[in-house]
């Protein structure tokens, strides 16, 4: 019976309103010291960048179930919801396991690996990174 594996709760079902209130509610009392992981799983999409923050042009978005009707999350969202309230000394681990997840986060800084994976290189797109530190 696939009834039987339906989610019954309505506030665990995973509609845009549920996962912006899951991420406000993991950024509650947070302080220095603290860990917390943020894991998405689900369809992630591109959509045209609006306020000119992008270098491609483009937003990253996860899809949440109701999408069509309430909209995506778009990265900018994200990143005001569980990266800017991160106390200093806090640490967000965040798993999204969606395409276009690369920039999910919308953080001011890429990662790029050599061949080996033994270095990594961080690029910052902003002058002063410790503004976000």
């Amino acid at each position: 019976m696939a009834d039987d594996k339906e989610e019954r709760n309505p506030e665990r079902i995973p509609t845009r309103y549920n996962i912006r209130r899951a991420m406000w509610w993991l950024l509650q009392n947070t302080q220095s010291g603290d860990s917390l992981v943020f894991h998405f799983s689900g369809h992630g999409t591109q959509q045209m960048n609006m306020d000119g923050n992008e270098i491609d042009g483009l937003d990253e978005a996860i899809c949440p179930v109701d999408y069509e009707e309430q909209g995506k999350i778009v990265d900018d969202e994200i990143n005001t919801a569980l990266v800017r309230p991160l106390p200093r000394g806090a640490k967000l681990h965040a798993i999204v396991d969606a395409c276009h997840s690369g920039t999910a986060l919308d953080l001011p800084f890429v990662c790029k690996m050599n061949r080996s994976v033994s270095r990594m290189l961080v690029i910052s797109e902003l002058n002063n990174l410790s503004e976000i530190l």
